[in-house]
């Protein structure tokens, strides 16, 4: 979560932006689809300051001048993307720049003082910025590891990582920072489309520079090599009727200690991420394998379709059968 102090009065005012002011030239060094990140994140920022979107952790940054940013109280992973303009922030003796060339990753609790210093009427200061969810994190952590078994130490998380991190945008970055754009403009996109795009997105920077301070959102400690077990576990039987007393067994700890240790590492319970499994497993049996609601519910471990396809509907936003047919029409 981001808290950040309200801004003075004066530059609290919200005030209308002119549309041209999305328009200006893009400089060669940065990715081409930084002119329609521009057009979409100024649509969002139609204020001074910050403005909250449809999107639960998504907000947007818009200045017109260089002043100082009101102090950011960082609670967990986020990333944010400058469409334009420059800003300079500060913690713990580290200072960091970042423009529309390099993203800027949040992922401990930390304070940061900041001040925009490119910034104009005509060509304002405009920034998107994404609160990661951290179970999304963990998920794609344990892909990785699963598949480098050669090399899984280096994908566990790093505690003695920065707070906060200034990467390289790439052209396949900003392709996932465009689409997440596209997809919090209709209702139905922002849940059918928006968790596939975050999870491609967080893929992309476990895969970039940021990878060390990304893997930092996910908890550790010593029994982390317990937890990502149990993850496997949970992974190998979706079929089949689970406990936590079950995993709990598998991975010799207590039903007590391997729920807490689950949670603290994971930032998630273990049946929330287990139900997200089953659930994204039986997404990709009805939309890739072409299953019937019926068998995918059966495959992902519901004894009942009805309960599954409210479950389903409550976490993409639309029943199997529709979802099924929006996806196949994209």
């Amino acid at each position: 979560m981001l808290t950040s102090r309200a801004p003075s009065p004066a530059r609290a005012r919200a005030r209308s932006v002119p549309e041209s002011a999305a328009s200006p030239e893009v400089p060669p060094e940065v990715p081409p689809e930084v002119p329609e990140i521009i057009e979409r994140v100024a649509r969002g920022a139609r204020t001074e300051g910050i403005s909250v979107s449809p999107v639960d952790g998504l907000r947007f940054h818009r200045a017109s001048r260089p002043s100082p940013w009101p102090r950011l109280h960082a609670r967990g992973p986020s990333v944010t993307v400058v469409a334009q303009g420059r800003k300079v922030v500060s913690s713990g003796g580290t200072t960091l720049s970042y423009d529309a060339s390099r993203y800027f990753v949040i992922t401990s609790e930390a304070v940061f003082d900041g001040a925009i210093v490119d910034a104009t009427t005509a060509r304002p200061f405009l920034a998107v910025c994404y609160e990661i969810p951290p179970d999304v994190v963990a998920k794609l952590l344990l892909c990785l590891a699963d598949a480098a078994a050669d090399s899984v130490s280096d994908l566990v998380p790093d505690r003695d990582a920065a707070p906060a991190h200034v990467g390289q945008m790439t052209g396949e970055i900003s392709e996932c920072v465009l689409r997440l754009l596209r997809a919090t403009e209709d209702p139905l996109e922002r849940r059918v489309v928006l968790p596939l795009v975050v999870e491609e997105l967080v893929f992309r920077l476990l895969r970039s520079d940021a990878a060390a301070s990304i893997r930092g959102a996910v908890g550790g400690g010593h029994d982390r090599d317990k937890i990502r077990a149990a993850m496997r576990f949970f992974h190998a039987h979706l079929e089949r009727p689970i406990t936590v007393d079950d995993v709990a067994r598998h991975v010799a700890m207590s039903p007590s200690h391997f729920a807490h240790r689950f949670r603290a590492i994971a930032r998630v319970s273990p049946m929330r991420y287990l139900k997200q499994l089953r659930l994204h497993h039986a997404r990709g049996l009805i939309v890739s394998a072409g299953l019937r609601v019926s068998e995918a519910a059966a495959r992902a471990g519901y004894a009942s379709t009805s309960h599954f396809t409210r479950e389903f509907r409550e976490l993409f936003g639309a029943a199997p059968g529709e979802y099924a047919r929006r996806m196949r029409e994209r």
